[in-house]
Formats: C-alpha cells, sequence, structure tokens
C-alpha cells in the first residue's frame, strides 16, 4: 500500500488529463516553497507522460523473478528459508514512471505466508485445482531520505522537528495473491492506465474508407498500419485522457506485473514451500520493444 509520503505523487501523476504548468519567471518576482514544487513536478511529469503516451509499459530488461534454492532432492520436504527473488532490471510502470532495480531483492516465502491473514490467502487459491496463485509487481516509489532539521511551524510542535531534504526516485515491489484471468486480455492495450483499442474498425467517412481500402489493395502493410491508426483516432473518445483509475485503485494502476507463481497446496495456511511445488512464470508479464530490439529482429527475421 502507499504511504503518506507517496500517495501525493502516486495521486499526481495518474491525472494524465491534468494541464501542466511551469514557473514564470521575472525579475522582482517573489517565489516561494510552492514553485520550486511547481517547476519540479512540470519536469518530472512531462517525463513521465512521454513515457507514458510514447512507450507504453512492461520491461526492458531484468527483473527476473526466482526462487533460492531452485532445486531440491525431492518435492517433499518443507524449506522454511526458501526465497523468492527478483532480480536487477528495469522498466516502466503503469503510470508510465521508470522503474529501476539496481540489486537483487528478496523474501523468505515462509515468513511472509505467515504474516498474511487466511481471508487473503484464499484470494489467490484454487481449491478444486489445489493451487495457491500469487503475482509478483512493481511500481516506482518515493523515498523521503536525508532529514535534517527544519523551523517548527506550529507552537510547541517540538525542538527538534526534522523534515527530509531529498526525495530518492526508489521502486516498490509486491506479493499479491490472485488468481489468474480465465483467458489471456484481448485487444492492443498500448497504456496501462486506460482501456484497450476496441478491435472493431469504428465508422469511417466515405473518403477515409476508400483511402484504407486503396492502400490495403497496393500495400496490405501499410494498410494493416494504417487501419490500427484507424482505431486509435477513436481510442479515447469514452474517457479522453483521463485514466479509468478510480481513486482506490490508484496503487493497482501503477503496479507493473513481473511474473506469476503458482504453488500446489491442499491448504494455503499450511503450504509446504519446496522447489518442487512450486512454479513461476516471468513470461506472463508485459514487455517493451526498443528501436535496436526492433532493428535486431528485422535483420534476423526473427531468428536466433
Amino acid at each position: 500500500m502507499s504511504s503518506a509520503e507517496d500517495l501525493p505523487t502516486l495521486e499526481q501523476d495518474d491525472q494524465l488529463a491534468e494541464p501542466l504548468r511551469r514557473v514564470a519567471y521575472e525579475a522582482g518576482m517573489m517565489l516561494g516553497l510552492e514553485a520550486t514544487r511547481d517547476e519540479q513536478a512540470y519536469h518530472r511529469r512531462r517525463l513521465t507522460r512521454h513515457q507514458y503516451w510514447l512507450h507504453g509499459f512492461g520491461t526492458l530488461a531484468g527483473m527476473r523473478v526466482s526462487m533460492n534454492p531452485e532445486t531440491h532432492e525431492n518435492s517433499s520436504d518443507h524449506l522454511e528459508d526458501l526465497q523468492l527473488r527478483v532480480g536487477p532490471g528495469v522498466g516502466i510502470d503503469g503510470l508510465g514512471r521508470e522503474v529501476m532495480v539496481h540489486e537483487s531483492h528478496c523474501i523468505r516465502l515462509a515468513q511472509w505466508l505467515a504474516a498474511q491473514p487466511e481471508g487473503k490467502l484464499l484470494e489467490g487459491f484454487d481449491s478444486d485445482a489445489g493451487e495457491l496463485w500469487l503475482k509478483v509487481t512493481v511500481r516506482h516509489k518515493d523515498c523521503p531520505i536525508a532529514r535534517q532539521p527544519v523551523l517548527t511551524r506550529k507552537l510547541n510542535a517540538g525542538t527538534d522537528a526534522v523534515q527530509p531534504s531529498r526525495t530518492a526516485d526508489s521502486v516498490h515491489l509486491e506479493l499479491i495473491p490472485e488468481l489468474p484471468p480465465g483467458s489471456p486480455e484481448e485487444g492492443f492495450t498500448p497504456w496501462a492506465s486506460h482501456n484497450p483499442v476496441d478491435d472493431d474498425m469504428p465508422s469511417l467517412s466515405a473518403d477515409e474508407q476508400q483511402t484504407l481500402n486503396d492502400l490495403e489493395d497496393s500495400n496490405p502493410e501499410a494498410g494493416r498500419q494504417l487501419a490500427l491508426h484507424a482505431r486509435l483516432l477513436h481510442a479515447l473518445e469514452s474517457n479522453g485522457l483521463s485514466t479509468h483509475n478510480l481513486a482506490h485503485e490508484l496503487e493497482d494502476g501503477a503496479r507493473l506485473l513481473l511474473a506469476r507463481i503458482r504453488i500446489e497446496t491442499s491448504d494455503p495456511s499450511g503450504t509446504v514451500l519446496n522447489p518442487g511445488l512450486i512454479h513461476i512464470n516471468n513470461l506472463v508479464r508485459p514487455f517493451l520493444a526498443t528501436a535496436s530490439q526492433l532493428a535486431w529482429l528485422a535483420r534476423h527475421n526473427g531468428n536466433g
């Protein structure tokens, strides 16, 4: 869940339809704390919006989810010290913010399971199949650091008041009990916090339809691209630039899926932790393709 320090930035980054504003500097103008914050927010939000609209969301490299140990001599022993690990990597979360994991992070799965209310674990338990499903996600998170003394602003608020002097970019990794979706999500989803692009071709004018037909006849590949552009012309008509994240779903809209974990068990509260019973799928996550990746694929025709 978001902390008190993290929530303002999370709410601000979700307001994709809000016009940005920068400070208009003039000689003799008195500027205070709000002006400095507006200046920072303008440049940071321009970058995150660029990443959101033009690049999308997903893993660029790394952040592989694994377990340690990865094997065991049998599948019946309970390993109390079994760990889930997320390796170093970089990506873009569901609101266009950079997520950079500088080093491996791990969690002792037995301790995590013991700390969860049974009702919470049931959200990811498939009793028919005898499986507990978990998902690993990551999102950007503000991390207040470098506290230093400040002047108190309230009477008797304390003689040693301190406030963070810096906000570091950090990440928030989560392990969440959740059953996998019944079927793979269909449709083109270029933006994590907006609805997928409608598969149906919108109504086109006679001239537009003729332009599309002519291109499809002369160059089928270019015609398919123009057909996608025609669908994108109408993609934001229902909600405009506003996201579909509700106030209590901000974290969910920002989360970037890294992996789904399937644990064979008949009792989620008494799960036996053994590598032979735990299955990790990293390939269910969204990925981002860079220009260099696309160029490599073009040279190798998808082989190699």
